[in-house]
């Protein structure tokens, strides 16, 4: 399995962030709609072993992604794991076989994501229900590189998941408990107008 790496950058200004990265020369490839599912076993084994398993469609692709701690523990400021990733030709044939297989879905989130690229590093501007993050995916050095360029190091920083950072954005806000997040139909209703249908 290839090695992920990544950093969450919190309380950033899109606005500003877009214009460093058109400034520098970083190539986007537009806004898109995801819808994600999360897989797990009816006693949650997969959640007790820290592995996701996940069913992901965006545009017209579909991902089918497991990730799971890396074998050698890496003493790293970044979130690291081990991530396979392939392409799926069909979402309900896919969904079917993971049924059949004895997986059900555990929570379900969406996102609207931006992604560019620049220095060897893929930076995704992240819209999701509870809140907006810059994920910035790469080697720890050229992470740390383009974060200063873009001018958002000083940005506080999140090795968590979207899933814990729900959990704890819940919590924090009274909120009850509730794993998945998705968008809500008015919500939707405006991301499709803003981005459009693919």
């Amino acid at each position: 399995m290839a090695l992920e790496c990544e950093l969450k950058y919190l309380n950033v200004d899109f606005k500003k962030l877009r214009n460093a990265l058109r400034e520098l020369g970083a190539e986007s490839s537009g806004p898109y709609f995801e819808t994600n599912l999360v897989f797990d076993t009816r006693e949650r084994s997969l959640r007790e072993s820290n592995i996701l398993l996940r069913l992901r469609q965006k545009r017209s692709d579909v991902l089918l992604t497991v990730k799971r701690p890396p074998e050698v523990i890496i003493d790293s400021m970044l979130k690291v794991v081990e991530e396979l990733e392939t392409t799926v030709d069909d979402f309900d044939s896919m969904l079917a076989i993971l049924d059949t297989l004895g997986f059900f879905i555990s929570f379900s989130y969406e996102k609207v994501r931006e992604k560019w690229r620049f220095m060897r590093c893929a930076i995704c501007l992240d819209e999701l229900p509870f809140g907006s993050f810059v994920e910035i995916e790469g080697e720890e050095h050229d992470i740390f590189q383009v974060s200063k360029l873009l001018g958002i190091q000083d940005s506080k920083t999140s090795k968590q998941t979207y899933h814990a950072l729900n959990v704890a954005y819940r919590k924090q806000n009274g909120l009850a408990d509730e794993e998945s997040f998705v968008f809500t139909k008015e919500q939707k209703e405006a991301i499709d107008k803003q981005i459009g249908k693919d």
